[in-house]
């Protein structure tokens, strides 16, 4: 094969690459509007994961499809921050086997898709049993005392897995780790990698919560930072699979 070809194939391989990795992550980016707007419209979210066990059991009966299909979307949204990660790192490192940091970052990546997907899983099985059983027949009031207790240690288990580690936590390590490994390899602009430091850091604030200290942002706020990262990152992948004169 000429030489000529060769590179020309290279060159539009990189070009593919890049152009799959923006679209991942620009509909990850994107994504985390659709269960926010359905679980908004239907129970109040974010601001019903605080409410009581007594207020929130009964509105997740009444909207159960709703909350099926806003969490749905959620999970399936948290599923997709894996390949998100891994087609991240790899388009920061060096072309060859990853390092210590790269690896360090897919594996955080891993570990937080896994916990949120458990944080998310107690509102599809768990809760969903619970306010079935808050609203049968001739309930007593200790049983229903003893059905929202068990609601309020499941939303603090579920809570303290999906959002302080899986996003606070694990997200935050993947974020960091890749914005190092984009710094100190140089195959994106080193914009992309201060911003990460600054998304991650911004993202791992609702984590103070496990210390019993107040974070000074709401996690809705600190999710933002790094869907605005991912679309940022996106965007440029998508700029570097377009082809240019050779």
């Amino acid at each position: 094969m000429p030489l000529r070809d060769a590179l020309s194939d290279d060159a539009q391989t990189s070009q593919r690459q890049y152009l799959i990795a923006g679209l991942i992550l620009l509909v990850q980016g994107i994504s985390i509007f659709a269960p926010m707007a359905v679980l908004g419209g239907a129970i109040q979210w974010p601001a019903s994961l605080d409410f009581s066990p007594a207020q929130m059991l009964p509105l997740l009966r009444e909207q159960l499809s709703s909350v099926r299909l806003g969490y749905g979307l959620y999970l399936g949204y948290s599923l997709l921050f894996l390949i998100t990660g891994v087609v991240t790192v790899r388009l920061a490192a060096r072309p060859g086997p990853l390092g210590a940091l790269g690896l360090t970052a897919i594996g955080a990546a891993a570990v937080s898709a896994l916990a949120r997907a458990i944080g998310i899983l107690r509102w599809l099985t768990g809760s969903v049993v619970l306010a079935e059983a808050h609203a049968a027949p001739g309930l007593s009031a200790e049983g229903r005392g003893a059905i929202e207790a068990t609601q309020a240690a499941i939303n603090a288990w579920g809570g303290a897995i999906g959002e302080a580690l899986g996003v606070a936590t694990f997200a935050a390590i993947w974020a960091m780790a890749t914005s190092l490994l984009i710094l100190r390899d140089r195959r994106l602009p080193a914009w992309a990698g201060v911003a990460g430091l600054a998304a991650g850091a911004l993202v791992a604030l609702p984590g103070l919560e496990l210390f019993g200290m107040t974070p000074p942002v709401s996690i809705v706020l600190s999710t933002t930072g790094i869907q605005l990262w991912f679309m940022a990152l996106g965007g440029l992948f998508v700029w570097r699979a377009w082809p240019r004169p050779t």
